[in-house]
């Protein structure tokens, strides 16, 4: 029997022995609240007339409530509602009033006609440890473009939107583990 010599490659960089090797895990539901490409919308909104983002507050947040059709913001993909406002131009809005942080949006678009508005986007538990065991998260935002925001959402699911989302056939496959009737 012969015995396979390792390769320092598969040990980290090369000439770096001592990294371990990058291995792709799961991650945890605690985890996935602090990612930051997955999770959360940056957008630097520019152009004339109205801005077009409607805000309610919520649990002393400041949540999207409605995206006004005809205006910048409706020809932004990606702005949903029930995202929670983050920053204004870097500058964090927690912990202030609604009132002030609209005034400061209103007046820097009104001089301006441009503003960086950073949100999270809503995390719905069931949907996301689904999708991250199933190694699909990077399809979060598609499935919640579709509704779905429980795990029985999934059962509405069909095939034809897999396709439209280019999952490839591997991906589909995964996906009856969550849905089997799809």
């Amino acid at each position: 029997m012969n015995k396979s010599q390792s390769s320092p490659q598969l040990t980290g960089l090369p000439g770096d022995c001592d990294s371990p090797s990058p291995l792709r895990t799961s991650l945890s539901l605690d985890s996935l609240q602090v990612l930051d490409s997955e999770f959360y919308f940056e957008e630097i909104f520019e152009g004339d007339g109205p801005l077009g983002i409607q805000f309610c507050e919520i649990n002393g947040k400041i949540v999207v409530r409605k995206i006004e059709q005809w205006t910048v913001a409706s020809e932004y993909f990606g702005l949903v509602t029930e995202m929670i406002l983050v920053s204004v131009n870097d500058s964090l809005v927690e912990n202030k009033k609604m009132d002030r942080v609209l005034r400061d949006i209103y007046t820097i678009w009104g001089l301006q006609g441009e503003i960086k508005l950073k949100f999270k986007k809503p995390i719905y538990p069931e949907v996301t440890t689904a999708l991250n065991e199933n190694n699909l998260l990077k399809y979060y935002d598609k499935f919640l473009e579709l509704g779905a925001k429980s795990f029985s959402d999934f059962d509405f699911i069909e095939y034809s939107d897999l396709v439209e989302m280019e999952m490839s056939v591997k991906e589909i496959e995964r996906f009856k583990k969550i849905n089997p009737s799809c």
